[in-house]
Parts: C-alpha cells; structure tokens; sequence
C-alpha cells in the first residue's frame, strides 16, 4: 500500500503524467463513442504513439485511452441507439427508451456516474486480489502456466459463438502466428517462408493494427451513404440526472453488477458484452417490474454501464498476476508492456513493483479524469459524432499506416499489417472471430515455452503433470470447460433443426 500510494503522489505531482491522462483519457472517450471504432481500436491506434516514451508514460496514455474508451460508447448507445463499443450493447435496451422520453440528459448522467463506481469498485477488488493470486502464483511451476493456458484457451473457444469448431480455429490460427520466428528454447528459425524479415515474429502491432482497423473500415466503406448521423436533443443535464440518495438506495444492483463485472473480466475472453448482458439479465430476473426493462429502467442501465467498466479492473487481475491477459483488450496492454521490457507474472510484484503498483494507481487517478471529462463534454462529443464518416476513415488508416511502420521502421511490417486486415475481413466474414485469434496469439507463447521448459525437466515424459494437482485441476477443467461448448453447440444445431 505504501508504494501504491507514493505511485499516486507521483501521478498527482508530475505535469506530464497528467497531462497524458488527461488528453488520452478525452481521446478515449471520443473513440468509444464513434460507431465502428471499438476499444481494440482505441488502443491499437494510441500504441505507436509509445514507442518513444519511457514505461511510466506510455502506461498512462494506454490505460487512459482504455477506461475513457469503456465509458465512451454509452453516449451514441444513448442518443445513437448504436452502441459505441460491444460492451455497450446493453446500454441500448433502456438507455435509449429514456432519451425516447425526453429523458437523454438523465441516462446520459447516470450512465457517466455509474460506469465511473463500476471501474472504481473492480480496481479496488484489483489492489487487493491481483497481489494475493501473484502470491499462489510464486509456486506455480512451467506444468501449472501450461496448464492455465490451456483452461484460457478453451474458455476463449466456449465464448466464441454458437460453432465451438470456429472458435477451436480462431484460437489456433492466433497460435500459428505466434510460432514465425525465433523457437522460444532453442532459437531456431522456423515457418518464416524465407523472409529473414519474419525472423523475429510477426510484428504484434501491425497484425494487431491490420486485424481490427482494416475490417472496421471496410465496413464503414459499404456503408458511405450515411455520411452524417443524426444526434437527438439532449435536454440540459443538471448533475448527474439522478440524486446521491436515490442512486445509493440502488446500492445492491450497483453491487452486483460490480462483482458480475469483474468476475467475468478475470475469464479469459470473455468480455464486457457478455459481463454487460449477464448482469442486465440478473438485474431483470430479480426486479419485481421485469415488464420495465427495456423500457427506460434505470436499474437496467446501471447494471449494464456499471458491469462493463467493471471488467477493466477484472481482466488486469490474470494479466498481471499470472501473465493471462483477461480481454483481448488486456492483451494488448501486456503486448505494450513487455514492449516496454515489463513482464507481467507472479515475478513482476517484486522485480517490477513501482511499475505495477503504477498501473493500479494510474487506473484509479484515469477514472476520475473519465467522469470529470465525459461530464464537462458531453456535448462536444455529440457534436462530433455528426462528422462524416469519410474524414474518421482517412484518419484512423493515416494512423494505422504509420503505426505498422513505426514500430520497427521495417517496410515488411506494413505488408503484415495489409495482409492481417485482409485475413482478418476474410475471416470475419464466415464467421470466425478476431479476440479468439488475439488471445491465441497472446497464450501460445505461455503455452510452448511452458510444455518445452516441464517437458525438459521431466525428461519427456508429459505424463508428469499428473503429479503436479494443480495443473491436473485446470486441466480437468479445460476438459469440461470445451466438453461443455461442445454439448451446448450440438444442442442448439438439434434446435434449430427441429425449428425448420
């Protein structure tokens, strides 16, 4: 707690920090808000900006970018009926029945207060348990992380649809990228295609920028008739739209909401869309009006913006504890970290202690410029969101170019990037999903340096995990886990066989 506190003493007294915060953080929510520029997007197009700031800097304008993008895409939830960001889609179903009834400026207010309480309450719960796991973590050995990125892959594949096949693919083609370039034990170089230019890896950032920028605008492209969106009035919002005593009394909703949110974050691949939609559906079945939601109940629409940010917190918990990252969001904060030569893991809380207990202070010190920002804004940011879609496209592919190229100043990176926003549209398209790429993509390094190191200390005998009760449980999950989609998966196609 003691370095924590001086990391947020240091925030609070160092100009450029926050500064950084401050901008990043407005810019954040300006991204949330535009439709079709997701959170992935948010950070992926901040990344390149890093590459020549120190770690400290770098992790101010990521994770500022990252709470003002959660946040951000209740405003055209609202007012748009279009959810800014997937984790917002929930936001819709009475945030926008309210601005319906003339009460926009309200759900705007309300939707900006709690989804700050929603990031306050996960990184509390992130102070506390991410250093308690990073403890269990230190008698983790290489059996126990192959395990664990086993249990994560099969998670990602059971949230990855209604055909667990697609997302057995998604995850394996996100490994296949990671396995060009050096072999993690010996060195050597493999599946390269004879480009010494891939002999390092795939670039992170120019995939990362092809996969989710190029298929985004492309959209945007199909759909270039609707140049100008049409904002509705928003009736002057006093405070926040509701009083402290009326928002306090719905204590045990906000409560809820939080625990779902964080909870569903520390799964690896889950998501804000589905913590969002989880906490709207408990909240429903709970009320004594169900027949309200979906109608402009507030209750809902504090459970869905209240659960979302919550997830922020949930997903940093495995990323910095165990080297997991929980989102595919996380995943590219952790890319951006070990960039920066910071390795996430049990290790980190004392090897790199002033950098993580940075983070959770930077969290908290970003959370405030989010609800003072998108507050004093809010109507900048409608007024934005009437700009012709041709000028956001031309910008974002401006920045994603030199992105891809910045990164190792490498003419090949920009190739990678064309080539992963092509295979990324392509996939997309027959309904394989990105984050299952990216999380695979992320894990498969956790998963083969893991197996080679146990595999060499056992001699080559994999049925040395059975001795180790912790792996052997997470596998035993994984089992589960990827028996359970299976079954689910046949289920629904006999359904839906039977309906036609």
């Amino acid at each position: 707690m003691n370095i924590f506190f001086e990391s947020i003493g240091t925030l609070l007294t160092t100009p450029t920090y926050l500064v950084m915060m401050a901008a990043f953080t407005a810019l954040g929510i300006l991204f949330g808000a535009l439709p079709g520029i997701s959170v992935n997007m948010a950070l992926i197009l901040a990344l390149p900006l890093t590459y020549s700031m120190d770690t400290e800097t770098a992790m101010c304008v990521l994770l500022a970018c990252y709470i003002g993008a959660m946040s951000g895409g209740l405003i055209s939830a609202i007012m748009l009926n279009i959810p800014g960001t997937g984790s917002s889609i929930t936001t819709t179903f009475d945030g926008n029945p309210m601005a319906r009834q003339g009460r926009g400026g309200e759900a705007m207010g309300i939707g900006i207060l709690t989804s700050f309480v929603g990031g306050a309450l996960s990184f509390i719960l992130l102070l506390f348990v991410a250093p308690l796991i990073a403890k269990v973590a230190l008698r983790f050995g290489p059996w126990e992380y192959f395990a664990i990125g086993v249990f994560s892959i099969t998670m990602i594949v059971s949230v990855s649809g209604d055909s667990v096949v697609k997302g057995v693919l998604a995850s394996l083609i996100g490994m296949a990228f990671a396995m060009t370039g050096a072999d993690p034990v010996n060195g050597v170089s493999r599946y390269n295609f004879g480009f010494h230019a891939l002999d390092g890896g795939i670039p992170t950032t120019a995939l990362m920028c092809g996969m989710f920028a190029i298929p985004e605008m492309l959209k945007l492209v199909m759909n270039l008739d609707d140049t100008s969106i049409e904002v509705r009035q928003m009736e002057p919002l006093r405070g926040f739209g509701i009083s402290l005593g009326d928002y306090l009394r719905r204590w045990k909703t906000i409560l809820r909401a939080a625990l779902i949110g964080t909870y569903v974050g520390i799964l690896p691949g889950v998501g804000g869309s589905s913590a969002s939609l989880l906490a709207y559906l408990t909240e429903k079945n709970r009320s004594k009006h169900p027949e309200t939601f979906g109608q402009g109940e507030v209750d809902g629409l504090i459970a869905s913006e209240t659960s979302n940010n919550a997830c922020v917190g949930g997903a940093m918990i495995p990323m910095l504890a165990l080297g997991v990252p929980g989102s595919s969001t996380a995943a590219i904060v952790l890319s951006a970290l070990t960039l920066h030569g910071v390795q996430c893991g049990p290790l980190a809380f004392s090897q790199d202690a002033d950098i993580i207990y940075l983070i959770f202070a930077i969290m908290f010190v970003a959370n405030f410029f989010m609800i003072a920002i998108e507050r004093v804004m809010l109507n900048g940011y409608l007024r934005v969101l009437t700009l012709p879609r041709r000028i956001i496209m031309v910008m974002i592919m401006m920045v994603c170019f030199v992105g891809a190229f910045s990164a190792r100043n490498n003419y090949t990176d920009v190739f990678v990037f064309i080539l992963g926003g092509a295979a990324g549209f392509f996939l997309q398209k027959i309904g394989i999903g990105r984050a299952p790429i990216v999380m695979g993509y992320i894990l498969s390094g956790i998963i083969e340096s893991n197996l080679a190191r146990a595999l060499s200390i056992s001699r080559g005998s994999f049925w040395a995990i059975s001795s180790r009760p912790i792996a052997m449980a997470f596998i035993v999950l994984a089992v589960f886990s990827l028996v359970s989609s299976l079954y689910k998966s046949q289920k629904r196609a006999r359904a839906q066989k039977t309906a036609s």
